[in-house]
């Protein structure tokens, strides 16, 4: 009889899952290539139009051309390539969030002398990128399925570079996991960098702009409590923009990255496509609501209602990282 109950809980799942994936915009239940539910997410990996899709509950996480597994990714991951305008150098770089794993495919896949290693909480997320989106484990991309703040809590080197994609589903839709946008967080990324070490962040938007969102504001000004200088890449297609952080206590501006964004060019040293139209979307001024804005601690960081233009209330409850 128990078995039998469990049998009935999980179909309902499952067709509870299907019905809530098939509200987003075209997709039907015969796109379908997988679904299922971990203690983190609603799964749904489909396929339309040449294009595969991973989506985590209600959110596009990720995408790629099925034909070209380095092609078709959304344009915010663009902008993790920026970390080479401020560490020419990058050996090794630590991601926390995989999703379909664009982003580290294409770090190892144009930057031959990189090593990539992952720390990703949900182990079907780890499942379904090496299944469905091309994410292959070898000497230069490494994965650890753990908590992403105690996995670089413990971890023992230092990175060239930190890159940020976690996500969790709060009660207003996708959040960023409080416990890692507060300022203890980024004080121990910062000492888990190589000297002249960056960190990038992407940020989901809401509110349409940079200017105008409580939560970038909010991150900014926690970023720059920690790190010497903070900039921002928007995106044009989406409503995402990332933010660098580096330890270099110089400032820059839109022509020394394009001298040094064309330098990396000529050498050879960046084969990235697009990457120099991406440094366009350079934004040298910080958010103007920052010095407004909430400072993010473990104690108080309301990150789901800044996420969503809801008015602030300080809170300590646990999120769940990837």
């Amino acid at each position: 009889m128990i078995k039998q109950l469990l049998l009935w809980a999980g179909a309902i799942a499952a067709l509870s899952s299907v019905s809530a994936f098939g509200q987003n915009g075209d997709i039907t239940e015969t796109d379908y290539v997988f679904t299922g539910t971990s203690p983190y997410h609603n799964i749904a990996v489909t396929d339309s139009d040449g294009y595969r899709m991973l989506l985590f509950d209600d959110t596009h996480e990720s995408r790629m051309e099925v034909r070209n597994p380095y092609a078709g990714q959304y344009e915010y991951t663009d902008y993790f390539q920026m970390i080479w305008l401020w560490k020419p150098d990058v050996k090794n770089i630590l991601m926390l969030g995989l999703g379909g794993g664009s982003t580290q495919k294409a770090m190892v896949h144009y930057h031959p002398e990189v090593k990539m290693e992952t720390a990703e909480i949900d182990p079907m997320v780890a499942d379904v990128a090496q299944k469905y989106f091309a994410y292959k484990l070898d000497d230069r991309q490494k994965l650890n399925v753990i908590d992403g703040r105690q996995f670089l809590r413990r971890a023992p080197e230092k990175y060239d570079a930190i890159l940020m994609d976690a996500y969790t589903q709060g009660r207003y839709g996708a959040s960023i996991p409080y416990e890692l946008v507060t300022k203890e967080f980024f004080e121990i990324a910062r000492d888990h960098l190589a000297p002249d070490g960056v960190l990038a962040y992407n940020v989901i938007t809401i509110l349409k702009g940079f200017n105008t969102s409580d939560i970038v504001a909010s991150i900014y000004r926690t970023l720059k409590e920690v790190f010497p200088q903070v900039y921002i890449f928007e995106a044009k297609s989406s409503l995402n923009i990332v933010m660098v952080a580096s330890l270099k206590k110089g400032t820059t501006d839109l022509a020394t990255l394009k001298k040094t964004a064309q330098a990396l060019v000529d050498a050879k040293k960046m084969t990235f496509p697009g990457f120099l139209d991406r440094v366009d979307s350079f934004q040298p001024k910080p958010p103007a609501n920052y010095l407004n804005a909430p400072l993010l601690t473990d104690e108080s960081a309301p990150v789901e209602s800044l996420s969503q233009g809801v008015p602030a209330k300080s809170s300590s409850s646990a999120s769940t990282s990837k």
